[in-house]
Formats: structure tokens, sequence, C-alpha cells
């Protein structure tokens, strides 16, 4: 059964903190939908977990893939990623500007083998500037397919 929740979050900073499945605010809403249901899940992901993700980015405003773990260019793997297929990552713990701090809300209790879609708007993603870089402009919403390959190693759903 595919399931959807939306998170609220405000580019005022004076809020309280989120809680895993909403809080109040008018700014801007971050959506998390459950593409595939995990076969098995009696522990989702938390905070200090390692996690293996695969993972398509693209910008939803133009439709512009960006990133993703099996992204090729002109048939080339994307430099930096050595032909991985799947990128490791700390649930909670990444560097600023790594990844967007959506993923930390997104992620949270996600289970192995689900696949799920965030849509996450650019105060949770990287907001006025953009990442130049990957060709994201400013103020951009950004859509992840992700799916959870592993949680600390571990593949078998649990």
């Amino acid at each position: 059964e595919k399931a959807d929740r939306t998170i609220t979050t405000s580019s005022k900073g004076d809020e309280a903190p989120l809680t895993k499945v909403e809080a109040q605010s008018e700014d801007q809403r971050m959506t998390v939908s459950q593409l595939i249901p995990p076969l098995k899940c009696n522990r989702g992901a938390t905070t200090d977990d390692l996690l293996e993700i695969s993972y398509l980015g693209t910008v939803l405003e133009t439709g512009q893939v960006f990133d993703g773990s099996e992204l090729k260019i002109d048939g080339k793997a994307v430099p930096g990623r050595g032909g991985d297929v799947s990128l490791y990552f700390v649930l909670g713990k990444q560097p600023f500007g790594q990844f967007p701090p959506g993923w930390d809300l997104g992620l949270e209790g996600m289970c192995v083998g689900e696949r799920r879609r965030l849509v996450i708007p650019p105060v949770l993603a990287y907001g006025s500037v953009g990442l130049p870089r990957r060709n994201i402009p400013p103020n951009a919403t950004l859509q992840y397919d992700i799916t959870l390959e592993s949680i600390n190693g571990l593949a078998t759903p649990r």
C-alpha cells in the first residue's frame, strides 16, 4: 500500500523542530511518497545509520536530471563516483551542502528495499543559491526517487 506524508517547514528559522510526519508553517512543503513498499520491515532507518541508496534527482520545475547514482554523461560515469551505482551516507550527519537537508527528513524510517519519492522545497534543498556545479538553479524544488539498498551494511529486509 502506498503512503504519502507532507512535511511543512519554514525558512524563518524560529519554528519548533520538525516532527517526522508534519510541522506547521505556511512557507514550503516537502512531500514524501512511497513508490515501492518494503517486503518486510521491523526496523527503519534512524539518525546515525549508514545508508546505502540508489537515486535519481531532477529539478521539479524543468524535469532536468541533475544527479543520480547510476547517471552517465556521454556513456561515462560521473567523475568522482568510481562507477558506483549506489551512494553511502550517515543519516542526519552529512556535511552541510553535500546532500539536501530534506534527505534527513525524508529518509527517516525508510526500510531496506523501499523506494520513496521526495519533493524537496528550496528551503530544504539548496535555497536561493542553488548548486551551480550540478546545474541546480536558485530556488529550485528538487525531486528525488530513492531506493534504500542497505542499513549499516545489511541488505536483507528485516
